[in-house]
């Protein structure tokens, strides 16, 4: 039995030198995270299957056989329908809402918009199918069960891991047969739930524990303090998404960067106006748009998306930085500087590495 605490059975199943995993949207991040020792995995939800085929074969090329994977969004609670019954869905006073915005901001009409949102659910399976074409080694569900391609997925020696923010949630995802289950604490960025790290993770460890499946923290993590904890709680590693986005490599804009840098916890802010489901972000106008007293309340997904997506993307062309932002966890308060991802990886390690010798009073092997 190796006697490195970070040696836990996330590294001796997947060959990983090292528990962290790295979501980002960013594929040049994935590559160092992986040739750094951890696990990348890509956000491919906003990508056509196209661009993300390309992507899986680029990440492919650089990594050398070590392990990667993709996150896809499959929303549970989703409102589907053609796109003239979903529009005829949106109230009026909501259009009033955003129209008002538009007007005040002088946003003109964008070149390019983003989702598709009534079409959400058919790409989300289209770029499922590019993941089996690809091979890719892991499936990462962040919004829904993945219980429904597990079998599949096996068959094609594909791993399947999902993000849960309650343990009920986990327990399903448990008797699903689910290789790992990502406990997403409140402090978490993108979507978030509502229980906190500390309290959610234990809980899902007992949970999984005498199954198959490996439990890792998420919410808030962004230091070795966060690392030697999570596995101290018996997670067999750590789920970490806002750190990467001040990175060198990420895509992440500068101004955005150095927003990171500069936030505390109370700045990552939770919200439905951008895709109807709450989504912790960096504070900014935007999100207090929707906090007015005269604001309406945010719709469920696709239509709140539906509803806002030209105004957004016109907000982006027209370079309103105050009202731009990015999702984001409370680790926010562990970001100091914009850094190469290899040294957020290694600094994580030597950090949590220390905490460990500080407890058992001697190096650990």
């Amino acid at each position: 039995m190796n006697g490195d605490p970070l040696h836990t059975r996330l590294c001796e199943e997947y060959g990983c030198e090292v528990p962290i995993v790295a979501f980002a949207h960013t594929r040049d991040v994935i590559v160092s995270v992986c040739n750094a020792g951890g696990i990348g995995i890509l956000g491919g939800a906003g990508l056509t299957s196209d661009e993300l085929r390309a992507n899986i074969r680029w990440i492919r090329d650089r990594v050398g056989g070590k392990p990667f994977g993709v996150d896809l969004l499959v929303p549970a609670s989703f409102v589907e329908g053609q796109m003239e019954d979903l529009e005829s869905m949106i109230p009026q006073g909501h259009r009033a809402f955003v129209e008002d915005l538009k007007q005040e901001l002088e946003v003109e009409e964008p070149k390019k918009t983003g989702e598709s949102w009534g079409t959400l659910l058919q790409r989300a399976r289209d770029l499922l199918e590019v993941l089996f074409e690809e091979q890719v080694p892991i499936f990462a569900s962040g919004l829904g069960s993945p219980a429904f391609i597990i079998e599949r997925a096996h068959a094609h020696g594909m791993k399947v891991w999902g993000l849960v923010g309650l343990p009920r949630q986990a327990r399903r995802q448990v008797e699903a047969g689910v290789d790992v289950i990502v406990a997403q604490g409140y402090d978490s960025g993108g979507h978030s739930g509502t229980i906190g790290t500390f309290t959610l993770v234990p809980e899902v460890v007992e949970i999984a524990k005498g199954s198959n499946s490996m439990v890792l923290a998420a919410g808030g993590v962004s230091t070795g303090r966060h690392l030697a904890a999570a596995v101290a709680m018996g997670a067999d590693g750590i789920w970490t998404g806002t750190i990467w986005l001040a990175t060198n490599e990420s895509a992440t804009e500068m101004f955005i960067k150095q927003r990171l840098v500069d936030a505390h916890a109370e700045d990552a802010v939770q919200s439905r106006a951008t895709s109807g489901k709450p989504i912790r972000q960096l504070r900014s106008n935007w999100s207090d748009a929707w906090k007015q007293p005269e604001a309406p309340d945010p719709l469920p997904m696709p239509l709140q998306g539906m509803l806002v997506d030209g105004l957004l993307a016109g907000i982006r062309e027209a370079r309103l930085e105050d009202w731009m932002t990015t999702p984001a966890g409370q680790s926010v308060e562990g970001i100091h500087g914009i850094k190469p991802a290899a040294e957020v990886v290694y600094d994580l390690v030597e950090e949590a590495q220390e905490q460990f010798d500080n407890v058992l009073g001697q190096p650990v092997a």
